[in-house]
């Protein structure tokens, strides 16, 4: 089967490339391997598909930022706003994240299969690719599991990364590259809940706290977020435990020593003179009598346990060292980190495609002609917030602005 352009992957990249492709009047084969497209773009943001951000600077991104910054030159996030609003997708903004208006991942899947004019695009579903190759005739061959063979000038890889296997995307996209010679940087899971060793955790399970959680990686402050934090029995989740995990993953990977130190109270400055001033007003409150009302009863139990002090001994009593090891609990609470959830439960693959073998303003390989790369096989990972998804828009339409203009079309 001979077409203009084939795009491996239906999912936000690849979905998005068709429908800009197929306005532009380009005939494209979309190979999506599940037997329905979009599943992953259907299951983000908890369904609602927070698809991109009011704040979209370059430097959030880390250490991806200058590939980022080139690629958002070329399709500036407006340009990303004005494509989806042309499709008639109306957004709202909660907290500068930006959703479809409906708040239905649904809506952004409709707009985009609605794009893909039949008449150029040719979906095939619950189709496997299984190799990708240069034509001695110029162009790409591509073959699928059940042997049929697919010819274009160009080839966009689309097919995600190791995130949510469940979804389709199990890193066999990495493997094709692989062969073809690309370098892959090791895939790890990121946005993801993080496995902790502690015994108070089999009791907080379920418990909820907005709290600062701190990342020590060799005993040196790495990075720090505010936020909602869950405890479970398995170690801790929420948004920004979920942040930190891009940075604690690779260096879990590494075998160094990552820890989490979780303030309880991070509006109390001097947890110490907070401590000493409650004493002072009830001198015959015990421990957990003095944390009422700062913190939840179970929360307060494992503070004091994890500080070592009396639990019914008067506040009065206590030494100043035994004092301040209840202070540092409170403020302080150390988590060591034993790994992460894994791919099953991660929101996406920090990692892949090395950022040096593709071209930003165009995502065509640096080491073939005719082949583009976009999405959550390359080497980018945002934090929560859009970032993610809106990499895979913009980079989609930056390989079909380029795919245009290698066809001449």
């Amino acid at each position: 089967m001979h077409t203009d352009c084939i795009i491996i992957g239906a999912g936000a990249a690849g979905l998005c490339a068709s429908a800009a492709l197929s306005r532009a009047g380009v005939r494209v084969t979309l190979c999506e391997r599940l037997d329905r497209v979009g599943k992953k773009l259907l299951a983000t943001g908890n369904g609602r598909c927070n698809l991109t951000n009011r704040d979209m600077r370059a430097e959030i991104y880390g250490e991806c930022a200058p590939f980022v910054s080139s690629l958002y030159e070329t399709t500036p996030p407006a340009e990303v706003a004005a494509f989806f609003g042309s499709l008639g997708l109306l957004t709202a903004v909660e907290d500068g994240r930006v959703y479809p208006r409906t708040m239905a991942a649904a809506s952004v899947l409709d707009v985009l299969r609605a794009a893909c004019d039949p008449a150029y695009v040719t979906t095939l579903t619950g189709c496997r690719v299984v190799s990708i190759n240069p034509s001695r005739r110029g162009g790409w061959s591509v073959q699928t599991e059940d042997g049929q063979g697919l010819f274009a000038p160009a080839v966009l890889c689309a097919m995600g990364g190791c995130a949510a296997p469940q979804f389709g995307t199990d890193g066999s996209g990495y493997a094709m590259l692989d062969v073809l010679g690309h370098s892959i940087k090791k895939p790890l899971p990121a946005l993801v809940q993080l496995k902790c060793s502690h015994p108070a955790l089999r009791s907080l399970k379920g418990m909820r706290t907005h709290c600062r959680v701190t990342l020590f990686i060799d005993k040196s402050e790495t990075a720090r977020e505010d936020g909602e934090l869950l405890f479970a029995d398995y170690g801790v989740s929420g948004v920004c435990v979920f942040q930190l995990s891009r940075i604690a993953a690779r260096a879990i990977d590494e075998r160094r020593d990552v820890r989490l130190r979780v303030n309880l109270l991070p509006e109390i400055a001097d947890m110490r003179d907070f401590l000493v001033r409650r004493a002072d007003a009830t001198p015959n409150a015990n421990a957990l009598m003095l944390l009422t009302g700062a913190l939840p009863r179970m929360l307060a139990q494992a503070v004091v346990k994890d500080a070592g002090v009396p639990a019914d001994a008067p506040i009065a009593s206590f030494t100043a060292r035994q004092l301040a090891a209840l202070a540092s609990s409170i403020s302080a609470l150390e988590l060591p980190v034993t790994g992460t959830q894994g791919f099953a439960n991660a929101q996406v693959t920090r990692g892949g495609v090395a950022l040096d073998e593709v071209e930003p303003t165009t995502m065509a390989s640096r080491l073939f002609d005719g082949l583009y790369i976009a999405g959550e096989l390359l080497n980018v990972d945002g934090p929560c917030g859009g970032y993610n998804l809106h990499f895979a828009f913009s980079g989609a339409l930056t390989a079909a602005k380029a795919i245009r203009r290698q066809l001449c079309i």
